[in-house]
């Protein structure tokens, strides 16, 4: 489901077994959504455009890759690699010229065992968006971003844990995983679609008490935002160790900042700061999920909050 033409009603992107992405939008309401006959994405100069075509088993997802707050395009496929289109348009009319094979290293990133299937999204909480994968034989993969928010960089990945042992579906599985926040303890979890059929949920284990590089007991606490849910604001309680820098800020669920709460120096003690629902341009953010994130000697430490209409 995504947002596509700006209209505020949700529409229906889908990747099909033979490459193509084809776009259903909503011809109804938000509420009750009702979908056209579809149409193919296409790519290429606006003269001489064609369906967008990554060969078999496409799995797109949109996501504001470069940070210039326009959807683009991540598709995965057969062959394993991960393929970028960059929104040339605008975000309510989206317009992908070229496409990019994503790089790990300084070569295609190819996902083992192909059939890669991403998620793009901030797992590791320093600001970064991450990309997840799944794959052929039923395992998830993190690719951590190595460079930066608005530039992506990766060199290589590690596999994803459950309960000690490294994920893996069994049988050829093709591991399909969607990012979510299933409770409310503000820990990512996962939800994996697989060949038979099924529905896995994983749950997030707690990423959330911040320890230092260095294995140290964290300098800085983030405490539970209160009220959340909230409508118009929320106040962020959270404490120092002693004087230090700390920097608290808003993210939305891709990773990108919306909003700078605090960055500055302050003394030991408890502190809290107010987020009144606007970004740092003083526009009101749309209602949704958000992470705050505390940042203070070396320790990173985020909290989830839901932000109402």
């Amino acid at each position: 489901m995504v947002h596509w033409d700006g209209d505020g009603r949700k529409d229906l992107l889908v990747g099909r077994a033979d490459g193509l992405v084809t776009l259903f939008l909503n011809v109804g309401t938000d509420d009750a959504p009702h979908f056209d006959g579809g149409s193919p994405v296409q790519v290429g100069a606006p003269e001489a455009k064609s369906d967008l075509d990554v060969g078999a088993r496409a799995t797109p997802r949109t996501i504001d890759w470069d940070g210039d707050g326009r959807k683009d395009l991540v598709v995965g496929a057969y062959d394993g690699r991960l393929r970028l289109y960059l929104n040339e348009g605008t975000d309510d009319a989206p317009d992908f010229h070229t496409e990019q094979i994503i790089q790990a290293a300084g070569v295609d990133l190819v996902v083992p065992t192909l059939r890669s299937s991403p998620d793009v999204v901030d797992l590791t909480h320093d600001g970064r968006k991450d990309v997840l994968v799944g794959n052929t034989e039923g395992q998830l993969l993190l690719y951590e971003n190595t460079g930066t928010n608005e530039l992506p960089d990766f060199s290589g990945h590690t596999e994803i844990t459950a309960d000690g042992a490294p994920l893996d579906l069994p049988s050829s599985a093709r591991s399909r995983p969607f990012v979510c926040h299933w409770g409310s303890d503000g820990v990512p979890d996962v939800l994996i679609g697989a060949g038979d059929g099924l529905v896995r949920f994983y749950s997030g284990t707690d990423v959330l008490t911040g320890v230092s590089p260095t294995g140290a007991v964290a300098a800085a606490t983030l405490r539970a935002p209160r009220p959340n849910p909230f409508r118009p604001a929320t106040t962020v309680p959270f404490g120092l160790d002693g004087p230090r820098r700390a920097r608290l800020t808003v993210h939305d669920v891709t990773g990108r900042r919306i909003a700078t709460l605090v960055d500055r120096a302050l003394g030991a003690g408890p502190h809290e700061a107010i987020w009144d629902g606007r970004d740092d341009a003083g526009r009101a953010a749309p209602a949704g999920v958000y992470l705050v994130r505390l940042e203070s000697d070396g320790m990173v430490a985020s909290r989830r909050i839901v932000r109402l209409r």
